[in-house]
């Protein structure tokens, strides 16, 4: 952390946060983590401080983007350096004004990195074809005139190998809408953020 004493600018921006409530501070450290790990993640910092506007953060766009900027740069020395989240913690005690609560949860999202399951994440397969079809059950002894309709979904997923390998999943009509009410509650939450 010696590099970071002389920064006085970045302290300037992580001492911004003082004006960010803990709920959104929580998201864009979240989001900045997830981007510093993988650089897969969504987090633009445009998006971000639209949300610091939508929530009516009491910050003007320039100190938002200084307070963001400064916990991208900082994460990422923490990252590199191998700092533990307990130095870190006493660093920003000793050298900043970010509130405990902030501190706390900063350090909590630190404590969380582990290399192993960063690797699984980052290994994750890639979908790379999606069939369906529309089928109809027929096999019912009991009651042969019943016809019953399923979705038959077909998820092609290529793992980090390059090996394609073929899920398939049968929902009932009851089961894919509620599958279809998940996908439109994330294609909202998608929205909000573009």
């Amino acid at each position: 952390m010696q590099n970071y004493v002389y920064d006085i600018d970045s302290i300037r921006g992580l001492n911004l946060s003082l004006k960010v409530p803990l709920s959104l501070f929580a998201y864009m450290v979240d989001e900045i983590y997830k981007f510093t790990l993988s650089y897969q993640s969504a987090f633009s910092l445009q998006s971000m401080l639209q949300i610091f506007q939508r929530e009516s953060v009491a910050l003007d766009i320039q100190e938002g983007e200084f307070c963001i900027n400064s916990y991208v740069y900082l994460i990422r020395f923490v990252q590199k350096n191998n700092i533990t989240a307990e130095h870190l913690s006493k660093w920003l005690k000793e050298n900043t004004l970010v509130q405990d609560d902030h501190r706390e949860y900063l350090m909590k999202v630190l404590k969380g990195f582990d290399p192993e399951t960063v690797k699984k994440v980052l290994s994750l397969g890639k979908l790379k074809e999606l069939k369906w079809t529309v089928n109809q059950y027929n096999g019912d002894v009991k009651y042969p005139n019943l016809k019953k309709l399923y979705i038959l979904l077909e998820f092609h997923i290529q793992d980090e190998k390059g090996n394609l390998q073929k899920q398939i999943i049968n929902l009932t009509i009851q089961e894919f809408k509620m599958l279809q009410m998940e996908f439109k509650e994330i294609g909202d939450i998608l929205r909000s953020f573009m």
